[in-house]
């Protein structure tokens, strides 16, 4: 059911499969808590700051609108967040990132026609069914219809969740101390900032693949800081080509993680010698449709061209083409070695 969404997020940000689907069984679990308000006082307080017409993007069917981290932990708190993270054992970073980068996919799967529904729907029982001590937290928390004073009914509590019960008892314990939080912060806004959990240090926990992401933003953006005076269009391009730039699932729509990147990026571009002409380069993985992959690659490499140019680069130095899957620089049949297939290669134009 949402297989795709937590492959894409274990690809992106490093995590264990299993990590992955943990993490979206309880962002669905606060979905459905009906203490803040069920699915409707969920959208409601992305509503309330401004994100409405994000919000409707990720219920209808076009493109879904992105949300960065920061907006995410600003409607649930960077607490809720670190919360979660201490659970699953995970960096907060990669909490946040990865769970907003979840999110409009996830709502997008759960409603139907354009509304999502009011309490936990039957088909994700087996599914939630499957994560253990945390597919019980998530389902209490969704065994409520959503809306003020409506009473739980029978048939959820009875809904296979008796052999959980021990972990009922934890979940209320997730449940309450996220809601205390969210009405201090409510209440409270000139309290002092609560501590915020500690971070987990990087361990076996995140793997390799989510470092190394991690490392070549890092290393991007020092290199591109490092452009002084006088650079040439190849010093430009080798540090251009150590981004990594996310894209939504299965879409030309850059990740709102990419775009402080692509913003430093433009700020360099546009320090280039004159008469620079950079070719941007989109390729894929061999997964799925070869046909599909050379569309998509197309379109990514447009739109990176395009967002370049929203930050103040000249249409006149960039031009865009898609390579499909065709030129693989690793081997498909890893995990690792596809992620670096899914790239965007910048190359000097002679």
């Amino acid at each position: 059911m949402f297989d795709r969404i937590i492959e894409q997020a274990a690809g992106r940000f490093g995590l264990a499969p299993d990590k992955a689907k943990q993490l979206l069984g309880l962002l669905i679990g606060l979905i459905f808590n009906a203490k803040s308000g069920g699915p409707a006082g969920f959208l409601q307080a992305f509503r309330s700051q401004g994100m409405g017409d994000m919000v409707q993007s990720w219920l209808g069917s076009g493109p879904r609108q992105p949300i960065s981290p920061s907006q995410l932990e600003g409607v649930l708190g960077a607490d809720a967040l670190g919360g979660i993270a201490s659970k699953l054992g995970l960096p907060q970073g990669t909490v946040s990132n990865a769970a907003a980068a979840m999110l409009p996919d996830a709502v997008n799967e759960l409603s139907d026609n354009g509304q999502l529904p009011m309490s936990l729907p039957d088909r994700l029982s087996g599914w939630l069914g499957g994560l253990g001590g945390l597919g019980a937290a998530t389902m209490a928390a969704g065994t409520r219809a959503a809306g003020a004073g409506v009473r739980q009914t029978e048939a959820a509590a009875r809904g296979g969740l008796g052999r959980l019960l021990p972990w009922l008892a934890l979940a209320a314990l997730v449940i309450a101390g996220f809601l205390a939080f969210r009405s201090c912060k409510r209440e409270e806004v000139l309290a002092p900032a609560m501590t915020p959990p500690a971070k987990t240090a990087p361990t076996a926990a995140m793997p390799d693949l989510g470092r190394a992401v991690e490392r070549s933003t890092e290393a991007a953006a020092a290199a591109l800081a490092k452009l002084t005076a006088g650079f040439t269009a190849d010093d430009l391009v080798k540090a251009l080509n150590l981004m990594v730039v996310h894209f939504d699932t299965d879409s030309a729509n850059i990740s709102a993680d990419s775009q402080d990147i692509l913003s430093k990026a433009a700020d360099a571009i546009k320090r280039a010698p004159a008469g620079t002409r950079i070719e941007i380069g989109g390729h894929t993985d061999n997964t799925g449709d070869a046909a599909a992959n050379q569309k998509l690659s197309e379109a990514r490499a447009a739109a990176v061209a395009k967002r370049l140019v929203e930050l103040g680069v000249g249409a006149d130095m960039l031009t865009s083409k898609g390579y499909g899957q065709d030129m693989p620089v690793a081997d498909n049949n890893t995990e690792e070695g596809r992620a670096q297939n899914r790239r965007m290669e910048f190359t000097v134009m002679k």
